[in-house]
């Protein structure tokens, strides 16, 4: 992901800055200030335009200024939090197929597969080490994100197993990587609260909400929400 950053930064000209958190969006006349870095020391930024592409947390934060409304609606949505569990496997005789969904009620802690030995030829090893990756955690149930990475680890490698129906060698490399707060989860009524935080944002025409709070998760979701939201306000100047 850090490539897409790096290449669609330098085919823009755009410049990234990197552990800036912002701190406030205020409407400065036809532009925009934003106080961003540390609070003893912050340091504005001035804008034409701004796109919040952000939790909807700290977008409601940052929009608690601009439109109360709009901040309201925006904070409503929850989050989940998950932990990716990923390991290299020999020798192993998996089906043929790229991964997997599980459904609560099968009562596994793994809730989706991905292999991705299998569903990226690039990723393919000539050994035949299987590379996979499990996700843990699902809404309302933290305490399974409570275990080590050793203990995490131990349990997909046995879960997989279960689920795939077969006998999985002892992994030559395995890690964790978790995310607190890193899934949203939309509640019923999701795309009418965001049409309305849009509607209340409406006369601020160079500010634009996109990502996966609001048109869906993943990749190709957030890739067209931020196109969308791009063409918004380069349809300003065109």
């Amino acid at each position: 992901m850090s490539r897409l950053v790096d290449a669609v930064a330098g085919a823009s000209g755009a410049r990234v800055l990197l552990g800036l958190p912002v701190r406030e969006l205020v409407a400065d006349g036809s532009r925009w200030r934003l106080v961003v870095g540390a609070t003893r020391d912050p340091t504005l930024l001035h804008a034409d335009a701004v796109v919040l592409a952000v939790p909807a947390r700290p977008a409601a934060r940052l929009l608690g200024g601009v439109d109360a409304e709009a901040a309201a609606l925006v904070g409503v949505l929850d989050y989940a939090s998950v932990a990716l569990v990923r390991l290299a496997v020999p020798d192993a005789a998996l089906p043929e197929l790229s991964g997997l969904l599980v459904p609560a009620v099968e009562g596994y802690a793994v809730k989706a597969l991905t292999i991705f030995s299998t569903k990226w030829e690039h990723l393919r090893r000539p050994d035949g080490t299987a590379l996979l990756r499990a996700s843990v955690g699902r809404y309302g149930d933290t305490a399974v994100l409570q275990r080590t990475d050793a203990e995490l680890v131990a349990m997909v490698h046995r879960e997989l197993g279960d689920l795939l129906d077969t006998q999985l060698p002892a992994p030559l490399a395995a890690d964790v990587v978790r995310w607190g707060g890193g899934l949203p989860q939309y509640r019923p009524g999701h795309l009418d609260r965001v049409a309305a935080a849009r509607a209340a944002l409406g006369a601020w025409t160079t500010l634009a909400l996109a990502g996966a709070a609001y048109d869906g998760v993943g990749i190709p979701a957030c890739v067209r929400s931020g196109e969308a939201a791009a063409q918004r306000l380069l349809d300003l100047w065109t």
